[in-house]
């Protein structure tokens, strides 16, 4: 098997079962079934591909991971649950560190070849699905919301497709997607999907310091202008719901608010976390929000505990640093990862995506690509 495709190849087989999971259950309830295939997927995938690298590195790096995994699970409030889904974590770490530690030298240029289409099968799927087949008012803001996601993932990636015209219209549709979402988060983060690509195009050469000054900076400009995040549910939104856009955004934007309030007050009850993968139903106002916290860091820092979101986040922020400071890779596979991930890491803010959220297959590529970045620092 060519090591080379191993990434893209699996990568497609979790986007076609996850758009094909959702078509026999819109529920989602087969998405877990899903997971357990890939990760075995993915194990097999490394393990028999042609190089024959020491794991030695990944089995001591989970070792030392397991302590807070088993507290993690003692502690929970449902053991049994936890400890299951702790399980298929490190296996899926595993998994992906094997593709990465196995993958050719011209990886960089399959990724970047085929991530945009498999992230527009995604895309596509939920938006056709939102848009014009879903019968509920629920179901098709579920669906489209979920498109969003894709859809800037779809320009993060679609940024750096080798050809120029398909570059083009990888980026436009996701633009369109992103706009016609009606979610917010999606708008506003158009402006921050763009950076690592206008980074990249144009050459611009700065510190990891300034990087993050910028980001933060954007994010906080846009959030704190009222009539621009009141417009961004825009038509699809008002369609959806009836409501004035003002009034939407009024509305989602407060009930955002509970919700961070909410979970720091969660943290506060139980600081070691309530175990990986047990959220609680949420009530505001006599009406049920969910049950998570539409934060992915809150999730994380809720269900794992104040000390794993610590090391969740230094390790965020050292790939980061990697990223923006190691010259030994190719400028075009360190910007293309940083967009990525920024994209998804971004998205956090408001949706309960994380590293752990084996639900995505964007979680399960972020993985691989974080593995990839560490084994090529080590190798080069």
């Amino acid at each position: 098997m060519n090591s080379t495709s191993l990434a893209p190849r699996f990568l497609y087989i979790f986007c076609i079962g996850y758009a094909g999971s959702l078509i026999l259950d819109p529920g989602g309830n087969l998405l877990p079934y899903l997971s357990m295939i890939m990760i075995i997927v993915g194990i097999f995938f490394g393990i028999n591909s042609t190089s024959s690298k020491s794991t030695s590195e990944i089995i001591l790096a989970i070792t030392l991971i397991i302590p807070f995994a088993a507290l993690n699970s003692i502690i929970s409030t449902n053991q049994a649950d936890t400890s299951l889904k702790w399980l298929l974590w490190l296996a899926t770490l595993f998994g992906m560190f094997l593709m990465a530690q196995r993958s050719g030298p011209s990886v960089d240029e399959s990724l970047c070849k085929n991530t945009a289409p498999a992230f527009l099968i995604i895309w596509l799927f939920l938006a056709i699905k939102g848009n014009f087949i879903s019968d509920t008012t629920k179901e098709r803001t579920v669906q489209l919301h979920l498109s969003a996601f894709y859809a800037n993932l779809l320009i993060c990636s679609g940024l750096f497709y080798p050809k120029k015209f398909l570059r083009f219209v990888f980026v436009i549709l996701g633009v369109v997607g992103a706009l016609t979402s009606g979610s917010r988060a999606a708008f506003l983060l158009l402006p921050l999907v763009f950076i690592p690509g206008i980074v990249y195009y144009f050459k611009i050469r700065f510190s990891s310091i300034t990087l993050v000054i910028m980001v933060v900076g954007a994010l906080f400009s846009i959030l704190q202008n009222q009539e621009l995040t009141a417009l961004t549910f825009g038509r699809k939104g008002e369609d959806i719901t009836n409501i004035d856009s003002m009034e939407l955004a009024e509305r989602s934007a407060g009930g955002r608010a509970e919700l961070r309030q909410m979970g720091l007050e969660y943290i506060k009850d139980k600081p070691w976390g309530y175990g990986y993968g047990q959220s609680f139903e949420v009530i505001l106002d006599g009406r049920s929000l969910g049950n998570n916290l539409h934060n992915g860091y809150l999730n994380v820092a809720t269900q794992m505990g104040l000390h794993i979101f610590f090391i969740y986040s230094l390790f965020i922020a050292w790939i980061y640093h990697q990223l923006i400071t190691n010259e030994r890779i190719s400028r075009r596979s360190r910007y293309f990862t940083l967009s990525v991930l920024s994209c998804a890491f971004l998205r956090a803010v408001s949706e309960s995506f994380s590293l752990f959220d084996l639900g995505h297959p964007a979680a399960f590529f972020c993985i691989f690509l974080i593995s990839l970045q560490i084994t090529r620092n080590r190798n080069l």
